[in-house]
């Protein structure tokens, strides 16, 4: 968490491995008349649809429940965790987001159960000649 004060901003990064997110709440010159301003840094995998959700709720959180901007920091980062809660890694690269496209592993082999991005599978194909599952060896 950094401040600008001198922009009365606030910024939260989230790091996850390689990647981060990035949120900017912006308290108005005469706050609290004015309603706080939740903008959207930087958002990697995470649908659109869910991210303005997380921002109208930290919005109504701290517009109309008195809501502190910690606390809805800490809303922010429990929304993100749950999301990302559970996920398996991918077992070529070793990330839950991929580091250039920010995918998340959604093949799964049939045989290990084992999951996959796109790319890494892609790549894993072309430079073994093979179509085949990169931990049993089963085809994909």
């Amino acid at each position: 968490i950094r401040t600008r004060t001198s922009l009365n901003e606030v910024i939260a990064t989230y790091t996850m491995g390689e990647v981060s997110m990035e949120l900017i709440v912006r308290l108005a010159a005469n706050h609290p008349l004015r309603t706080v301003i939740v903008e959207t840094g930087q958002r990697i995998g995470v649908p659109i649809g869910q991210w303005r959700n997380w921002i109208l709720q930290m919005t109504t959180f701290l517009s109309n429940q008195n809501g502190t901007i910690i606390d809805s920091l800490a809303l922010w980062k429990r929304n993100i965790d749950k999301k990302f809660e559970g996920l398996e890694e991918c077992m070529i690269c070793f990330s839950v987001i991929h580091s250039s496209n920010l995918a998340l592993p959604k093949l799964t082999c049939k045989t290990c159960k084992k999951k996959f991005h796109s790319t890494c599978l892609y790549k894993w194909f072309n430079t073994s000649n093979q179509s085949t599952c990169p931990l049993c060896r089963s085809l994909f």
